[in-house]
Protein backbone atom coordinates (compact mmCIF):
# COMPACT_ATOMS: atom_id res chain seq x y z
CA UNK A 1 0.00 0.00 0.00
CA UNK A 2 1.35 3.42 -0.93
CA UNK A 3 1.88 6.00 1.75
CA UNK A 4 -0.11 9.19 1.29
CA UNK A 5 2.17 12.19 1.79
CA UNK A 6 0.44 14.84 3.90
CA UNK A 7 1.45 18.49 3.63
CA UNK A 8 0.12 21.16 5.99
CA UNK A 9 0.18 24.73 4.65
CA UNK A 10 -0.19 27.49 7.24
CA UNK A 11 -0.73 31.13 6.24
CA UNK A 12 -3.15 33.76 7.52
CA UNK A 13 -3.76 35.08 3.99
CA UNK A 14 -6.62 33.15 2.32
CA UNK A 15 -5.26 33.87 -1.16
CA UNK A 16 -1.79 32.59 -0.33
CA UNK A 17 -3.26 29.39 1.16
CA UNK A 18 -5.44 28.91 -1.93
CA UNK A 19 -2.52 29.41 -4.34
CA UNK A 20 -0.16 27.15 -2.39
CA UNK A 21 -2.78 24.45 -1.99
CA UNK A 22 -3.47 24.48 -5.74
CA UNK A 23 0.22 24.45 -6.62
CA UNK A 24 0.95 21.53 -4.30
CA UNK A 25 -2.10 19.52 -5.42
CA UNK A 26 -0.49 19.39 -8.87
CA UNK A 27 2.27 17.22 -7.37
CA UNK A 28 -0.07 14.29 -7.96
CA UNK A 29 -2.38 11.75 -6.39
CA UNK A 30 -0.03 10.64 -3.63
CA UNK A 31 -0.32 13.97 -1.80
CA UNK A 32 -2.92 15.33 0.57
CA UNK A 33 -2.78 19.08 1.08
CA UNK A 34 -4.35 20.50 4.24
CA UNK A 35 -4.46 24.20 5.14
CA UNK A 36 -4.70 26.22 8.33
CA UNK A 37 -5.03 29.97 8.91
CA UNK A 38 -3.06 30.18 12.16
CA UNK A 39 -0.77 28.24 14.48
CA UNK A 40 -3.50 27.03 16.82
CA UNK A 41 -5.53 25.58 13.95
CA UNK A 42 -2.36 23.95 12.58
CA UNK A 43 -1.55 22.30 15.92
CA UNK A 44 -5.15 21.09 16.25
CA UNK A 45 -4.85 19.41 12.86
CA UNK A 46 -1.44 17.97 13.78
CA UNK A 47 -2.94 16.40 16.90
CA UNK A 48 -5.43 14.54 14.68
CA UNK A 49 -3.13 13.30 11.92
CA UNK A 50 0.55 13.06 11.02
CA UNK A 51 2.01 15.47 8.46
CA UNK A 52 5.14 14.72 6.49
CA UNK A 53 5.75 18.40 5.71
CA UNK A 54 4.81 21.70 7.34
CA UNK A 55 4.97 24.80 5.14
CA UNK A 56 4.36 27.84 7.30
CA UNK A 57 4.47 31.59 7.04
CA UNK A 58 6.60 33.13 9.78
CA UNK A 59 4.16 35.95 10.60
CA UNK A 60 0.93 34.46 11.93
CA UNK A 61 -1.76 35.64 14.32
CA UNK A 62 -1.63 34.18 17.86
CA UNK A 63 1.49 32.08 17.19
CA UNK A 64 4.32 32.91 14.82
CA UNK A 65 6.01 30.39 12.56
CA UNK A 66 8.95 29.96 14.92
CA UNK A 67 6.68 29.04 17.83
CA UNK A 68 4.66 26.75 15.56
CA UNK A 69 7.82 25.02 14.34
CA UNK A 70 9.01 24.52 17.94
CA UNK A 71 5.63 23.07 18.93
CA UNK A 72 5.61 20.81 15.87
CA UNK A 73 9.08 19.52 16.78
CA UNK A 74 7.60 18.25 20.07
CA UNK A 75 4.37 16.81 18.62
CA UNK A 76 5.78 15.45 15.37
CA UNK A 77 9.60 15.48 15.39
CA UNK A 78 9.97 13.77 12.00
CA UNK A 79 7.84 16.36 10.14
CA UNK A 80 9.98 18.34 7.70
CA UNK A 81 9.57 22.14 7.72
CA UNK A 82 9.73 24.85 5.05
CA UNK A 83 9.29 28.50 6.03
CA UNK A 84 7.90 31.28 3.86
CA UNK A 85 8.22 34.96 4.68
CA UNK A 86 7.90 38.42 3.21
CA UNK A 87 10.45 39.73 5.72
CA UNK A 88 13.66 38.18 4.42
CA UNK A 89 14.87 34.69 5.21
CA UNK A 90 18.35 35.95 6.11
CA UNK A 91 16.87 37.40 9.32
CA UNK A 92 15.84 33.91 10.43
CA UNK A 93 18.99 31.92 9.59
CA UNK A 94 19.93 31.13 13.20
CA UNK A 95 16.50 29.90 14.36
CA UNK A 96 16.14 27.99 11.08
CA UNK A 97 19.36 26.08 11.81
CA UNK A 98 18.41 25.53 15.44
CA UNK A 99 14.97 24.18 14.46
CA UNK A 100 16.29 22.05 11.55
CA UNK A 101 14.20 23.90 8.97
CA UNK A 102 14.77 22.43 5.51
CA UNK A 103 14.41 25.69 3.63
CA UNK A 104 13.18 29.27 3.90
CA UNK A 105 11.58 30.94 0.89
CA UNK A 106 11.05 34.64 0.38
CA UNK A 107 7.67 35.89 -0.77
CA UNK A 108 6.46 36.44 -3.39
CA UNK A 109 6.81 32.77 -4.25
CA UNK A 110 7.10 31.18 -7.65
CA UNK A 111 4.83 28.15 -8.06
CA UNK A 112 7.67 25.90 -9.24
CA UNK A 113 9.83 27.16 -6.35
CA UNK A 114 7.34 25.98 -3.70
CA UNK A 115 6.88 22.62 -5.42
CA UNK A 116 10.62 22.12 -5.66
CA UNK A 117 11.15 23.10 -1.99
CA UNK A 118 8.38 20.73 -0.88
CA UNK A 119 9.79 17.81 -2.83
CA UNK A 120 13.36 18.49 -1.73
CA UNK A 121 12.25 18.64 1.91
CA UNK A 122 10.49 15.30 1.44
CA UNK A 123 13.55 13.82 -0.28
CA UNK A 124 11.80 13.45 -3.64
CA UNK A 125 12.66 14.70 -7.10
CA UNK A 126 10.77 17.33 -9.03
CA UNK A 127 8.95 16.00 -12.06
CA UNK A 128 7.82 18.51 -14.64
CA UNK A 129 4.31 19.64 -13.75
CA UNK A 130 2.27 21.23 -16.52
CA UNK A 131 0.17 24.16 -15.25
CA UNK A 132 -2.32 24.17 -18.11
Amino acid sequence: MNHLTRILVVDDDDRVRFILEGALQKLGDGYEIVTAGNGREALDKASQTHFDLLITDLRLPRSDGLALTSAFAKVSPDTKVVWITAYGCHRFADPARRLSVQQCLDKPLEIQEIRKAALEALGKHLEVVNDQ
